[in-house]
C-alpha cells in the first residue's frame, strides 16, 4: 500500500523550522533561503489542511498542531540520519575502544570475542584490561565494562543483567566424598579483597565455627584461578565461573547461593549518544550474558537432582 505523505522538502522545512522556532535558523541549517522554507512550509500546511505557524510581527509561533507534529517529526529524522550513516559505513572498519576489568575480560568477555567478530566483522574491538575506572572525559575510551553498585557519577549507566548469585567453587580433586558446610573448618578459604562475602555466605549457611577471616586474599579473579589449582574454596558468581564449570575444572559444593547487591553494567560517557558499535556491543553482551545465565540454571538444575 502507497503511504500518503508530502513532499519531503517540505517536511525537512518544517522539522528544522518547528526545532529552532525560526525560519531564518532552519534556513541557515538547511542551506536554503528564508524564503524557501516559508513556501515549503506555506505548501505543507495546505496539504494538511492546517496551520502549523502562528505569523507574528515578531517572527512565528509554533500553534498546538505545529508543536505535536514537529514533536513526532524530529525522532524520525534523527533515525533517518543514524540509518544513512550506518548503511554508509558499511564495509568500513569502524572502532570501539572498551575499558573492562581483567576478570572479566579474562574469565568471560575474551573467549567470546570470536563470536562478536563473526556477526560484525566491520568493528574494530580495542579490549583494554584495567581496574581503574574509566573516565571518559581524559581517557580513549568509548565503553566501559563494570561490575557494582550502578552508582558512578558522569556516566550512562545500563545493566547488563540482575539478581547476580555467589557462591562456594572448588576444584573437583578437593571433593573425596559428601562435603557439608561446616567441614569447611578444615579448608583453606580463598578471599577477594573484601573478605565479607565469605562471612556474608557462612551466615546464610548458618554455619559457625568456621573462621570467616582465615585463608588466602587475592585480588580480582585470582581467588577463582587458585580454586581450580586446587588450593582451596573461592566464592565466585555465574558469569565468572559457569564456563569452568561446564567445562569441569570447578564444580559447585553446596547448594546454597547467596544473592549479590552488585551487578553487571555497561557505561559510557554522561550525556553521550549510543552510536551504532557501541549499540551491536552492547546488544551482544546482554544476549551473551543471558546465554551465560541460561546454562548456569541449567548446572545448578543438575546438581540439585543428584
Amino acid at each position: 500500500m502507497a503511504r500518503r505523505l508530502p513532499s519531503l522538502n517540505a517536511l525537512r522545512a518544517f522539522e528544522a523550522a518547528a526545532r529552532h522556532e525560526s525560519f531564518t535558523n532552519a534556513a541557515v541549517e538547511l542551506f536554503v533561503t528564508h524564503a524557501a522554507v516559508s513556501r515549503h512550509i506555506r505548501e505543507l500546511e495546505e496539504w494538511l489542511g492546517t496551520d502549523l505557524f502562528n505569523r507574528t510581527g515578531r517572527g512565528v509561533e509554533l500553534t498546538d498542531a505545529g508543536r505535536r507534529y514537529g514533536a513526532r517529526l524530529t525522532p524520525l529524522f534523527d533515525n533517518m540520519a543514524e540509518a544513512t550513516i550506518e548503511a554508509a559505513a558499511q564495509g568500513k572498519v569502524r572502532s570501539l575502544n572498551v575499558s573492562v576489568e581483567p576478570s572479566i575480560a579474562s574469565r568471560w568477555l575474551v573467549p567470546r570475542l570470536g563470536r562478536f567478530n563473526e556477526l560484525h566483522p566491520d568493528i574494530e574491538l580495542n579490549i583494554d584490561p584495567e581496574n581503574r575506572l574509566v573516565d571518559f572525559r581524559s581517557d580513549k575510551a568509548d565503553l566501559g565494562i563494570r561490575y557494582g553498585l550502578g552508582r558512578w557519577p558522569d556516566v550512562e549507566i545500563q545493566k547488563l543483567i540482575s539478581d547476580v548469585e555467589i557462591f562456594p567453587v572448588c576444584s573437583p580433586r578437593l571433593l573425596k566424598g559428601p562435603l557439608s558446610p561446616g567441614d569447611l573448618a578444615d579448608y583453606n578459604l580463598l578471599h577477594e579483597s573484601r573478605k565479607q562475602y565469605w562471612t556474608d555466605w557462612l551466615h546464610a549457611a548458618g554455619i559457625k565455627g568456621v573462621e570467616d577471616w582465615r585463608g588466602t586474599v587475592f585480588q580480582g579473579h585470582l581467588a577463582i584461578e587458585a580454586a581450580e589449582a586446587g588450593q582451596g574454596f573461592a566464592l565466585g558468581d555465574m558469569i565468572l565461573c559457569t564456563d569452568a564449570m561446564a567445562a569441569g575444572r570447578l564444580v559447585r559444593p553446596f547448594a546454597l547461593d547467596i544473592k549479590d547487591h552488585g551487578g553487571y553494567f555497561i557505561v559510557r560517557a554522561k550525556g553521550s549518544k549510543e552510536s551504532a558499535p557501541a549499540r551491536a556491543f552492547r546488544e551482544w553482551l546482554q544476549a551473551e550474558m543471558a546465554e551465560t545465565q541460561r546454562k548456569f540454571a541449567s548446572i545448578k538444575s543438575a546438581s540439585t537432582k543428584k
